[in-house]
């Protein structure tokens, strides 16, 4: 992003936490007025800066709770069969194997919260798992890779 002062990034940063922020409230934030708030952001897209503006909403039959978790297998004989196993669950997004000693890092996807502790549970009684680490909820999403 080139050729933009400190008021034009505080602008995108607010757009980018909430893109239907009104203008006189950003302008407050930014010490500016409304309309030169708007003649920015006007600025800022046909400059290419903003491409469009989105919402994402999550539908009831959506998963929204995302967790990463790292699984320790009991022996690395069994890391494979491990991973394979969470390569066909549908909650399980995306599934990572880590260096050393870590075990295997996955990215979980569910409705519900209690689907989420189901899911560790389920790990954490399985014989060939010593033990479920480090789960992590998201709370926000801060950047996401735009898929296309």
């Amino acid at each position: 992003m080139k050729n933009l002062d400190e008021k034009d990034k505080r602008i995108l940063e607010m757009l980018i936490e909430d893109s239907r922020r009104p203008y006189h409230e950003i302008g407050t934030e930014v010490e500016l007025s409304e309309s030169t708030v708007r003649k920015r952001v006007i600025r800022l897209q046909e400059d290419g800066v903003i491409e469009k503006f989105t919402i994402k909403v999550c539908r009831e039959e959506e998963r929204c709770i995302y967790a990463f978790i790292t699984l320790l297998p009991k022996n690395q004989s069994e890391i494979k069969e491990l991973i394979r196993e969470t390569q066909i669950l549908p909650q399980c997004e995306e599934v990572y194997f880590l260096a050393g000693e870590c075990g295997i890092l996955v990215k979980v996807n569910v409705p519900e919260i209690t689907e989420l502790d189901a899911f560790i549970e389920n790990f954490r009684g399985r014989s060939d798992v010593k033990s479920v680490e480090r789960v992590c909820v998201v709370l926000k999403n801060i950047k996401e890779l735009e898929k296309s």
